[in-house]
């Protein structure tokens, strides 16, 4: 990055630009996420809410640090993207006396100057000190609650909820302590950002408490794919209550993630997009994004090899591979040039997505894959989608189609066609 800068909470735009290098702050003077420009109504609007109502997920968790793009003049104004409506924050008076007529408290002391790891357990809330953090003896209260109602404090899947407070003002800790719930897996440690909706946790360090003298969460993420996908709770929608995915037989078998709700209006082709699991979240947080831009994360995205590379030219368009493709057929999404297999279990599966677009903002081309062999409704001369503008793209849900049967029903399956014992099978 061209710069790294460490803002308050209620930073505002004039704050981001006076903590620049002085060779950036008279020229970079407009900002994006993910090429989706931060929009300011006044300049008191603070830059957390810009950033969080510019972005593709509309979710109240944030993962720092965020990587901005910052430009010298303004850039993707007429591009199509527009920001969400402000969320209403916490009213902290309310916030406070929800909190304050159901929590518990419980203080403990942190030995000053020891060279050992200090561990203390609060119910099942579990407060871990690295050696050295403390340069004297220090006590710290935590008033708490578990379970808090998802509604009344808007924390879907919050397991605790805790303030934490020096008993002495003067007191401070040279490092900060881990925080972890027993007994539950996929917990996120986040902090919330006051009089706003937003919390935000660490990417490198999920469950490192930001400071002393905040209030923070510990919310379960989502297992959608067991031991390697994972959702933050507010970026999708269950199928039904304790059910994640809607089983589905058309246009093929699969398990149908709901992301959000079409707006066949606005939105109103179909198409899919194969993809690799390890980029699903990246993708649902900034969207569909150009080749070559930079992410929130930080990692600048580039297209797969074996693709048409960039500025090479293509059915008479240059750099044609500079866009977006989707295609309205789910089985050309589904060759392995676009969709990369990842195992569930026993199965072999990949992902999809599930897309709609707005019309007149595609062009259709013929099939670019040679191996691909047309399926029943495909038109293979406007089987590829090209699409310019980002913003054209809406994605509704995640397609997750198994490719084989799994393992073991194939070796059950492939040992009685020969007349042997499943133990015979190799």
């Amino acid at each position: 990055p061209l710069a790294k800068v460490q803002l308050h909470y209620n930073a505002t735009i004039d704050d981001l630009i006076d903590a620049l290098p002085d060779s950036l702050r008279q020229t970079h003077r407009w900002f994006s996420i993910a090429r989706s420009p931060l929009d300011f109504p006044s300049n008191e609007t603070p830059l957390i809410s810009a950033v969080c109502r510019a972005r593709h997920a509309n979710s109240i968790f944030v993962d720092l640090p965020i990587c901005l793009i910052g430009y010298t003049s303004p850039r993707y104004m007429n591009s199509g993207y527009t920001s969400r409506n402000k969320l209403d924050g916490y009213n902290l008076r309310a916030f406070q006396g929800m909190f304050r007529s159901k929590q518990k408290n419980k203080s403990f002391h942190v030995k000053g100057q020891s060279g050992e790891a200090q561990s203390f357990t609060i119910d099942n809330l579990l407060f871990t000190f690295a050696p050295c953090c403390a340069n004297r003896d220090t006590f710290i209260d935590v008033e708490y609650l578990f379970s808090p109602n998802a509604e009344q404090f808007r924390l879907p899947e919050c397991v605790c909820l805790f303030k934490t407070s020096y008993s002495d003002e003067n007191d401070k800790l040279n490092d900060m302590p881990t925080v972890a719930v027993r007994n539950e897996a996929n917990v996120k440690l986040y902090t919330w950002i006051p009089s706003s909706p937003y919390w935000f946790s660490y990417r490198d360090q999920p469950n490192r408490l930001s400071r002393i003298g905040g209030v923070h969460a510990l919310v379960r993420h989502v297992e959608i794919i067991p031991k390697s996908l994972y959702f933050p709770p507010d970026i999708f929608i269950q199928s039904a209550v304790g059910k994640l995915f809607d089983q589905r037989h058309k246009p093929v078998p699969c398990e149908y993630l709901k992301i959000c709700e079409v707006d066949s209006q606005r939105f109103p082709h179909q198409a899919y997009h194969g993809t690799n699991i390890n980029v699903i979240l990246s993708i649902l947080m900034d969207g569909l994004v150009m080749p070559s831009t930079v992410v929130s994360t930080g990692y600048r995205v580039c297209p797969p090899a074996g693709h048409i590379a960039r500025g090479v030219a293509a059915f008479g368009i240059d750099d044609f591979a500079n866009a977006l493709f989707v295609s309205p057929s789910i089985h050309y999404c589904s060759d392995p040039v676009y969709a990369v297999t990842f195992s569930s279990g026993d199965r072999r599966m990949i992902a999809v997505l599930d897309c709609r677009i707005e019309h007149d903002k595609f062009s259709a081309f013929r099939s670019t894959v040679p191996t691909y062999v047309a399926h029943p409704g495909d038109d293979l001369n406007a089987i590829e989608w090209r699409i310019t503008r980002p913003s054209a793209i809406q994605i509704v849900g995640i397609i997750f189609i198994p490719m084989m049967e799994s393992r073991s029903a194939a070796a059950r399956l492939r040992a009685n066609k020969l007349g042997l014992k499943d133990d015979e099978v190799h």
